[in-house]
């Protein structure tokens, strides 16, 4: 019998355990490890910050912000588009100053808004792995009539692994600081932004663009409000993606051994191995922005003097926040800015109505 362990043993430790993670983690399938899924959300997210303002520039640009007669066209903006159409690296030093004087104070608010808005992303990564294996061996003995015996055993094993944190960004620091230089001018974002992966999502590009350009429309153009739809509640926009990649492999390899004499012998052995794997990734998104400066804003853009050349005051956000604030919510802990603070809220108040509806009776 001695011969069948070794057999069984030999083919199960080379056949089965070396798929197995002890730790599973989503470079051992994809091959990219959770600083760089971060880094490329992030990186993302930045592209869409700089797609928006470019957007918000050709707009002022038209004349449409402001009312300006049929025909005619802001030049600063214009000027602004043309320069950074043709360096789009200058657009990291973009700010509401390069709209100076009276004339511009209500793009300047709307500048500043958008900078300070915060960006939460919340990462919920579910990781599962299955290593089952079955084997089984068929004993004959060549007498009359023929004797045989089966033997069968099995191993199944199951590992997991729940990993959740949150990052916090404002479209300002995203835009300014993000991809700064490092000492050996390697950047942030380089070799970042690729296209969608639909093996594995989380790894590429996910559709951050059109979160980011609805919250901004939103925010400037369609009186977005707080969750709660509250009065002076904080603009919020939240996007739950989840991702769920599942992978499997089953096999049944034999051997059959040729007959040599008549004692008893291993006739054949077949080894039955099931590999699975699922990846559920989650990231919430959240975006939101401190109220200061929401209501003077708007009440130009929705004025019906908008166009005939007065100024409605209105008080200018500066775009320098307090930071160090931490929120402890009841799922989600994270915190900035105030704007950044507001985010980690929405995706917390997101979280909570989940964890709500999966609570049984």
């Amino acid at each position: 019998m001695s011969l069948i362990r070794r057999i069984l043993t030999a083919t199960i430790v080379s056949a089965g355990l070396g798929g197995c993670a002890i730790h599973p983690l989503p470079e051992q399938v994809a091959g990219v490890d959770t600083p760089h899924i971060v880094r490329q959300i992030r990186c993302e997210t930045r592209e869409a910050v700089k797609s928006t303002l470019m957007d918000f520039l050709a707009f002022i640009g038209s004349g449409l912000f402001a009312r300006l007669p049929e025909g005619v066209r802001d030049p600063v903006a214009d000027r602004l588009v043309a320069l950074y159409e043709q360096q789009p690296e200058l657009l990291d030093g973009f700010n509401s100053s390069l709209f100076p004087g009276p004339k511009y104070v209500h793009e300047r608010e709307a500048i500043d808004l958008l900078l300070k808005a915060g960006a939460a992303y919340t990462f919920d990564f579910n990781i599962y792995e299955d290593n089952n294996i079955g084997a089984s061996v068929n004993l004959l003995r060549d007498i009359n009539p023929n004797f045989t015996a089966g033997i069968n055993g099995s191993a199944n094993r199951r590992r997991s692994n729940e990993r959740t944190f949150t990052v916090t960004d404002t479209f300002g620091y995203l835009l300014a600081n993000l991809d700064a230089a490092a000492p050996r001018g390697i950047r942030y974002c380089d070799g970042q932004i690729v296209g969608p992966n639909y093996i594995y999502p989380i790894t590429g590009r996910v559709g951050v663009d059109r979160t980011v350009k609805d919250f901004s429309r939103l925010l400037l153009f369609g009186n977005l409000a707080g969750k709660d739809g509250k009065a002076g509640a904080a603009p919020t926009m939240t996007d739950d993606l989840i991702f769920t990649t599942t992978v499997t492999l089953e096999g049944t390899p034999k051997v059959v051994f040729a007959p040599v004499g008549t004692l008893l012998r291993v006739a054949d052995a077949s080894l039955d191995l099931s590999v699975g794997r699922s990846d559920k990734h989650q990231v919430t998104i959240g975006l939101a922005v401190d109220v200061a400066g929401v209501d003077s804003l708007r009440g130009f853009l929705f004025s019906a003097g908008r166009g005939s050349g007065a100024v409605i005051a209105g008080r200018r956000a500066t775009g320098r926040q307090p930071v160090g604030m931490l929120y402890a919510g009841q799922r989600v802990t994270g915190g900035g800015t105030p704007s950044e603070v507001l985010a980690v809220i929405a995706i917390d108040q997101q979280k909570s109505k989940e964890f709500r509806l999966q609570v049984q009776p």
